[in-house]
């Protein structure tokens, strides 16, 4: 019998709360220090609501050397992280090109959309592109930058518009926002957009009273001391189990079991 305990903190917070995860790291650690089966990680990184953080060392697929992506005030951008391989980005990056197309007199000097690819070369972003007919999107290969980690980009397809005064108005999977083209010309007429992945309406509010996220439907506050006493009930039953010199004999070169508690 392996009898492990872990403890796991894990939340990625906003980048207004920079100071309050660099707190909770400093405070907790000497708390864990020393302490087996325990991993904690509170970070900051961007999203809906923080203002753009210009991305460097990207390559555009048509020159050489690191390029930035600075914003410029009245600009509306469309950035979009993908890949050539994955077959899910395809589509949206279809649909960037075409609404590129269909707008290109209006939108020109006013929105851009950006292509920052995650492919393991330039030239294999070239070729697709290319081969595709996607030319009018600013394509760049992300190559040494480490804008999927400011941004947390851990999938693709992953996007990100920009409003007018280079805010982050959203963050999330395209297919989270039913009508981009729409997107793009609220944004570009300085109003703002709603829903999942957008930036929340009241979150200085919220940051200033220190109001915390409600409980989640389907669930409800836990007894801490009552399921502690509870594992430690079950404990003893593997514990009498362990004993029985008959039972470990006969089940020595069967599969392991595993028996997972997690307190959420």
């Amino acid at each position: 019998m392996e009898n492990n305990v872990t403890l796991s903190v894990k939340k990625d917070l906003p980048a207004v709360d920079a100071d309050r995860a660099k707190k909770f790291n400093e405070e907790i650690k000497p708390v864990i220090e020393g302490i087996t089966g325990v991993d904690v990680s509170v970070t900051s990184k961007l999203g809906a609501g923080d203002p753009y953080s210009t991305i460097a060392n990207l390559v555009s697929i048509k020159a050489d050397g690191p390029v930035e992506l600075a914003h410029k005030e009245g600009e509306v951008w469309l950035v979009d992280f993908w890949a050539t391989w994955c077959p899910p980005c395809q589509a949206p990056m279809a649909h960037n090109q075409a609404m590129l197309e269909k707008r290109e007199k209006d939108w020109a000097g006013k929105v851009r959309i950006i292509g920052i690819s995650i492919d393991q070369t330039k030239e294999a972003v070239v070729t697709h592109c290319e081969s595709k007919k996607w030319m009018s999107i600013e394509h760049y290969h992300r190559a040494t930058s480490d804008c999927s980690k400011v941004y947390g980009v851990s999938g693709v397809p992953h996007v990100m518009l920009i409003d007018k005064n280079g805010k982050i108005a959203f963050m999330g999977h395209p297919a989270n926002r039913k009508d981009l083209e729409a997107d793009l010309d609220t944004l570009s007429k300085g109003e703002t957009i709603s829903g999942e992945g957008c930036a929340p309406e009241n979150a200085a509010a919220d940051l200033e009273t220190g109001k915390e996220e409600a409980i989640p439907e389907g669930f409800k506050e836990s007894d801490s001391a009552a399921i502690s006493a509870e594992v430690a009930e079950l404990a003893k039953v593997f514990e009498e189990l362990i004993k029985n010199e008959a039972l470990t004999s006969e089940t020595a070169s069967f599969p392991r079991a595993f028996c997972v508690l997690v307190l959420q």
